[in-house]
């Protein structure tokens, strides 16, 4: 999702400040990804909240106007991570990591809010995980900076919704079906050291 929601954002910010969605599409396309991290949190008895992180694997996007933008990003399910070895070996058994390595997110709509320094937008898609492909609604912000152009989106999910069984250990540590994924991104020129 990295640079895919960046760039996607970005152009809805520029199009709502009055550019034109060919020039903020160019703009766009020529910025490097300079940073960004997909954090997933969810809860478990006993530990509470576990947090993990994944940096996205392979992003693109394309389009000229803002109602034709689309695109895609991928994760690899072995890099995600918890900070736990042993958690994160039961994290790729449960995600069945060997049958379906791959977290897909395809772009289909950016609706942006009100134009400010920080502005909302809303993007539109679908994520394949496991193997099973469902639309998501990401609400997040987008500010543009003089060199960096930052965003934070966000989504809640239901594993089962993904044929995906939350996880139960000696019997007694349950994982909860739900999981909130937070991306946070930077997109723009490479600052000098």
């Amino acid at each position: 999702m990295r640079g895919l929601v960046t760039r996607a954002a970005l152009i809805a910010t520029l199009a709502a400040h009055g550019t034109s969605l060919r020039a903020a599409a160019q703009l766009v396309s020529g910025a490097p990804l300079i940073r960004g991290e997909v954090t997933f949190v969810f809860h478990s008895t006993f530990v509470g909240r576990l947090e993990g992180h994944v940096p996205v694997a392979h992003a693109e996007f394309a389009g000229d106007r803002l109602e034709s933008i689309h695109g895609l990003a991928l994760v690899n399910v072995t890099d995600m991570q918890t900070g736990n070895g042993a958690r994160d070996r039961h994290l790729r058994e449960t995600m069945e990591a060997d049958a379906y390595p791959l977290i897909r997110f395809d772009l289909v709509g950016v609706e942006p809010g009100a134009a400010a320094d920080t502005t909302p937008v809303t993007l539109e898609g679908t994520l394949t995980l496991h193997g099973v492909a469902r639309p998501v609604t990401a609400r997040g912000t987008v500010v543009v900076g003089p060199q960096v152009t930052e965003v934070t989106a966000s989504f809640s999910l239901d594993m089962r919704d993904y044929g995906i069984r939350p996880p139960v250990r000696a019997l007694v540590l349950h994982v909860a079906p739900e999981v909130v994924v937070v991306a946070h991104l930077a997109f723009g020129a490479k600052r000098s050291p």
